[in-house]
């Protein structure tokens, strides 16, 4: 009972690290995946006197993706009636060009700024409207949440050492009297600390199995799906195979790294 006491409190504090890592990576793709759904949608307006092309813009915008010739006819059209045909013709010939530029991703607020500078360059163009104003509730809401996670995670693995360490300490304990056997008869240090080894894989294979079908699951549910497409965010992406080896790749290398430190540092106590 007291083992399996030991192994769960290593277990827990292993599943405590591996969500709140797996959570801003999976937030993260999240942001990522909303960022490519506005940028679809997101364009910047540019009035130019003269024709533009899309080699003369990324010259100036490297991150330009595409430009568009939006048409004025619309315009002309509703005036048509008001006007004569010399002022009608005056219009068509003096007015500017009206471009949809489109960039290869979702700028930032620092990153619209700079854009605008940067088109404001182009000698033909008068005038750049960015949208800087209209930014995205959302999208703010999410890199604050991004952040959040992220703080988060640091602290849950700084907490997590902490205990693991611990608990490595605890199982040196109480296999103190067969490593200190084992090093009477010249065992190396891996054979003889071969125990803590196994009881780490162990525990970071149920670790890591537990967190990533917690994800999994949470991925396929339904409900979750259904709220997220309400409010217009992009489904959960969890790739359970690649995932799971990766937190186990991160459990485990925590939990050796721990059995490392505290073997070395117990070993350099007797000396």
């Amino acid at each position: 009972m007291k083992s399996l006491k030991n192994h769960l409190s290593l277990i827990y504090a292993l599943i405590a690290m591996l969500i709140s890592f797996e959570s801003f990576l999976t937030f993260s793709t999240m942001v990522s995946d909303y960022e490519n759904m506005l940028g679809g949608d997101y364009a910047i307006i540019v009035l130019s006197k003269e024709k533009l092309t899309i080699d003369n813009v990324q010259k100036a915008v490297p991150s330009a993706a595409s430009i568009d010739l939006i048409d004025t006819a619309d315009v002309v059209n509703e005036v048509k009636g008001a006007l004569s045909e010399n002022n009608l013709a005056f219009l068509k010939n003096n007015l500017p060009h009206f471009y949809r530029l489109k960039l290869s991703h979702y700028p930032s607020m620092e990153e619209r700024d700079l854009v605008e500078r940067q088109l404001m360059k182009i000698n033909t163009v008068s005038r750049v409207e960015t949208f800087a104003k209209s930014e995205n509730k959302t999208y703010k809401l999410l890199l604050l949440s991004k952040t959040i996670i992220l703080v988060f995670a640091v602290l849950m693995f700084v907490v997590t050492m902490l205990l693991i360490v611990r608990q490595m300490e605890v199982w040196r304990f109480e296999h103190s009297r067969r490593i200190n056997i084992m090093a009477i008869f010249g065992a190396p240090f891996f054979l003889k600390s071969a125990v803590l080894f196994r009881l780490a894989f162990l525990d970071s294979l149920a670790s890591s199995l537990i967190t990533g079908g917690l994800f999994y699951y949470l991925s396929a549910d339904s409900t979750l799906s259904g709220l997220l497409v309400e409010i217009g965010l992009p489904q959960v992406r969890f790739d359970p195979l690649f995932s799971t080896l990766t937190l186990f790749g991160l459990s485990l290398f925590v939990s050796l790294t721990s059995v490392f430190y505290v073997i070395f540092d117990s070993e350099e106590e007797n000396e």
